[in-house]
């Protein structure tokens, strides 16, 4: 049987004059405290003790006469815990749908209007301007990427970019 008593960090003492000292020790040091104070840590203590040893481990299924229930390998089996924390789902790889939305379709939501506006710009341009924003800024290529695939050079890539950018602003603006 665990004795709880050998280990916890909190102790009463009396005093030959029968006066009771409380203390618990922090970082090797005894503190001497209130009544209330060692009341206060010592139920809160006692609590985290039986939450940590007999809700969360080793938990196992039992049949209504109190005997442990085993599997096909004569193994005891184990019930899950009550309680999971966070970092236990993060390191297991676990992922919950949040049911608010993300910052991305916040902004698509928010200002849709605005959003149409930019693929209305995007549409009015030519057809080779057209390709060059879809490549840069839709499928994620690089500047170098694109000059390589359409036979530039880079620096020219990149003026286009900057006049088509541009132009795009005018557009939205007017």
């Amino acid at each position: 049987m665990y004795n709880w008593q050998k280990n916890t960090n909190y102790k009463n003492l009396e005093n030959p004059d029968g006066s009771v000292k409380y203390i618990i020790t922090v970082d090797d040091t005894d503190v001497e405290v209130t009544k209330d104070v060692y009341a206060a840590y010592a139920s809160s203590a006692r609590k985290m003790e039986h939450f940590e040893r007999r809700l969360k481990r080793d938990r196992v299924l039992q049949d209504s006469a109190g005997r442990t229930v085993t599997d096909e390998n004569g193994l005891p089996i184990k019930l899950p815990e009550r309680e999971v924390s966070l970092e236990k789902l993060v390191g297991e790889e676990w992922d919950f749908e949040s049911s608010e939305l993300s910052p991305e379709d916040a902004l698509i939501l928010s200002e849709g209007a605005e959003v149409a506006k930019l693929h209305s710009c995007i549409d009015s341009l030519n057809e080779s301007e057209q390709l060059l924003i879809k490549n840069l800024f839709f499928e994620g290529k690089t500047i170098r990427e694109y000059a390589e695939l359409t036979g530039n050079s880079k620096s020219s890539i990149a003026r286009q970019k900057t006049k088509i950018i541009d132009k795009l602003k005018s557009f939205f603006e007017n």
